[in-house]
């Protein structure tokens, strides 16, 4: 099995004005040029705090990953500070999904039909919001809305 490629690269933090995340890390052009076109996910650390972020992309062909303000507290870290970021590639189809809706799904075959169906990104969207709460009973009621919603069709336009 092949050693997966590993970067780890120094830099300051960057505020950008035109994205909903508005704290990034630009990534160097010698880091850009190794990764490969398309969609690209990674997973790592930024000091000593995990991650598992998007690339993003910038008109400018620019590439940056976007970090959120429950990371940036998480690492201690804030626009214009240096940061020490250690990442490799991970699939991007990959999808940890959280036991509340393993468990929903497993259970409701129709609903498990229409999860497959959506796109990668929004059922990762979607996790998020599952996973955004440290409470089971409110993660297992989230899992259920969200399953119903896609049944109803909600996503339609967001199926593969």
């Amino acid at each position: 099995m092949a050693k997966k490629q590993r970067f780890e690269i120094e830099a300051r933090l960057v505020e950008y004005s035109d994205t909903l995340v508005n704290t990034v890390l630009e990534l160097p052009t010698a880091v850009v040029k190794q990764l490969p076109v398309g969609r690209v996910r990674v997973e790592g650390h930024i000091n000593t705090v995990p991650f598992n972020l998007g690339i993003q992309y910038k008109k400018t062909g620019a590439r940056y990953l976007s970090i959120s303000k429950v990371l940036c507290k998480a690492a201690k870290i804030k626009p214009g500070d240096k940061v020490k970021v250690s990442f490799q590639l991970v699939d991007a189809d990959k999808l940890d999904l959280p036991e509340e809706m393993e468990a929903v799904l497993a259970q409701d075959e129709a609903g498990a039909k229409l999860w497959n169906k959506l796109t990668v990104g929004l059922q990762r969207s979607l996790v998020h919001y599952i996973n955004s709460t440290k409470n089971v009973d409110l993660r297992v009621e989230r899992a259920l809305y969200l399953i119903n919603k896609v049944k109803s069709g909600a996503y339609k336009s967001r199926m593969k």
